[in-house]
């Protein structure tokens, strides 16, 4: 269901088939005063392609929890675009219109699952549709048609209390699928969950993309989502810096980092690679054989020179040879002492 909201004065231009969402150049900063302002977001760009799962990765403070509020319309970005599959942007979107939006078009699936208490599984499923003015009968239809598929019609009665914590999951993502939206924002959806009702859950996240065709976008720490995942992209200090393919080690992220070139064709190295030139900061480039070939300016010794001790963003010591705030992860461009 994709409820359209027409921009002021332009035609909505729909996505390709194959795009679920669109990204671009979408910034956030947080505070107004100039020493307190914070840029949690830097020009991301990415697509999210129809059906896909993909995953976000990246340490605390890197920007992926204001991502999501942005592509879920519960944030404004500074600046950029977000685009739905009816090529509405809802960084345009008035409040109000992005509440009808919001509503239709996106699902949420968080760590804390934020069901209503004293309301029974049934009646939390049904909430979202009660709130689209559906008659109480399709609800009752399309809530029992969820809960059979999530297993869970059993317990239909019970309130969350009563739930297992696998069982009130399953519940938030009966839920979040009530208004089949577009695309399902999960924070963390494993979090409070043992390794084994985890892949029960990621399990039901691939069948449901496959059988329903909805998108899923998934920040989380837990190694097995990152397993399930189609894809992920690794954001570090509000920048999207690579690319990893289906079943990525988040212990061993080199073995299958891409490098990301971004729309201000901005690539950023791995810290291995930084640490090989001893942090150099000035290159000369030729483009070989369809290829670009970087070269450090200057000798180790010059490079060598330029040193920081403590980090520009927050301020924290920085150990030796080190090239990303443990604290913040920001990238640090010269060799530190």
């Amino acid at each position: 269901m994709v409820n359209s909201v027409k921009n002021n004065n332009s035609e909505l231009q729909p996505l390709p088939e194959n795009l679920s969402n669109q990204i671009m150049d979408v910034y956030h900063v947080y505070g107004m005063k100039l020493q307190n302002k914070v840029v949690a977001l830097k020009g991301v760009s990415f697509d999210i392609k129809k059906g896909e799962i993909l995953g976000i990765v990246g340490p605390s403070g890197s920007g992926k929890s204001t991502l999501l509020l942005a592509l879920g319309g519960m944030l404004k970005p500074t600046a950029g675009r977000i685009i739905y599959p009816d090529g509405t942007d809802i960084s345009k979107l008035p409040e109000e219109k992005m509440y009808t939006f919001r509503r239709n078009n996106i699902g949420y699936v968080f760590q804390e699952h934020n069901l209503i208490n004293h309301l029974s599984a049934e009646k939390n499923i049904e909430m979202p549709m009660k709130l689209n003015f559906i008659p109480q009968s399709e609800r009752k239809k399309k809530s029992n048609e969820l809960m059979k598929r999530l297993e869970i019609n059993h317990r239909k009665n019970h309130t969350p209390s009563k739930l297992s914590g696998g069982e009130i999951q399953r519940v938030a993502i009966a839920r979040a699928l009530a208004n089949e939206p577009q695309l399902i924002l999960a924070d963390e959806p494993t979090g409070n969950l043992d390794a084994e009702k985890s892949l029960q859950i990621l399990e039901l996240f691939k069948d449901l993309s496959d059988e329903m065709g909805t998108s899923y976008l998934i920040c989380s720490h837990d190694p097995i989502v990152a397993e399930y995942s189609d894809r992920s992209l690794e954001i570090n200090d509000g920048i999207i810096i690579r690319e990893h393919g289906l079943g990525i080690d988040l212990m061993d992220l080199d073995s299958s980092r891409l490098l990301v070139m971004d729309n201000q064709n901005r690539i950023t190295l791995p810290e291995d690679a930084v640490e090989e030139v001893a942090g150099a900061f000035l290159y000369t480039w030729k483009v070989k054989d369809k290829g670009i070939f970087l070269e450090p300016l200057g000798s180790e010794t010059t490079i060598d020179t330029q040193k920081i001790k403590f980090c520009p963003n927050c301020n924290l010591e920085i150990p030796p040879r080190t090239y990303s705030c443990p604290r913040c992860g920001a990238k640090l461009s010269r060799i530190v002492r």
